[in-house]
């Protein structure tokens, strides 16, 4: 059951400032993703929030994760697009508690090379290596847009006509205090909620991950799956997600 939402939160656009909190908030909340331990040919799933424990393998996952999140923050602001974040006051300051990255209405995720390099994708590659920059870049991406392009036209409209909610995370501690909720006026169940339906499945890594994400072999490679979701919303027209 969710707990209240915390009084005073409220959302916002995020401050050039605030970039490295926000960037800490996606790390942590996507440190369990399957998609992100697959790019990053994750072999070790990282354990619940406590620096002071890990490991130095599940300390160099979660770097090389900021290291993306860096990526695909940066991205959406050289892009054009609005990054928004939750806050909450703490006395005469605030504190971040969730993050939402949105790409405007004739704006493709689909980064052009000069914002791809000026983000940060370097970084990712040394990180992440050929591997991991393949997957995203030629396994990932090209079923998600080959979905997206199939799910506008059944619906006889323009993909670039929407709004696309490239990311949204909530800091782990204040998570189902319906902060979801007040950023959108992990996963499908969330999206599925909020009147996303689904529009298409993709199962990735088959035969080298297993639902997790993480490096297996024989009968517990059995992949992840990954869900191709859009709204259409009679005010402000469609919007879509992954």
């Amino acid at each position: 059951m969710s707990s209240a939402q915390p009084e005073g939160a409220y959302v916002r656009v995020v401050e050039p400032h605030e970039y490295p909190v926000a960037i800490r908030i996606l790390t942590h909340a996507f440190a369990h993703d399957p998609a992100m331990n697959w790019y990053g040919s994750v072999k070790e799933l990282v354990p619940a929030p406590d620096e002071q424990d890990y490991s130095k393998t599940v300390k160099r996952t979660l770097k090389r994760l900021y290291t993306f999140q860096n990526m695909l923050l940066r991205g959406t602001v050289l892009q054009g697009g609005i990054v928004t974040v939750a806050v909450i006051p703490n006395g005469p300051n605030e504190i971040i508690i969730g993050v939402a990255l949105w790409l405007k209405p004739g704006q493709s995720w689909d980064f052009p090379l000069l914002v791809t390099l000026r983000s940060g994708i370097l970084k990712v590659l040394r990180g992440w290596g050929l591997n991991g920059v393949r997957r995203l870049s030629f396994e990932f991406t090209p079923a998600v847009e080959k979905s997206l392009d199939k799910a506008f036209k059944s619906r006889s409209l323009e993909r670039l006509d929407s709004w696309h909610l490239l990311s949204l995370a909530v800091d782990p501690s204040h998570e189902g205090k319906g902060i979801c909720g007040l950023m959108m006026r992990d996963g499908r169940d969330i999206y599925a909620h909020y009147g996303f339906k689904i529009d298409g499945e993709h199962c990735f890594g088959k035969g080298s991950v297993d639902a997790d994400g993480i490096a297996a072999k024989g009968t517990a490679a059995t992949g992840y799956p990954e869900w191709i979701m859009t709204k259409v919303s009679d005010i402000s027209g469609l919007w879509d997600c992954h």
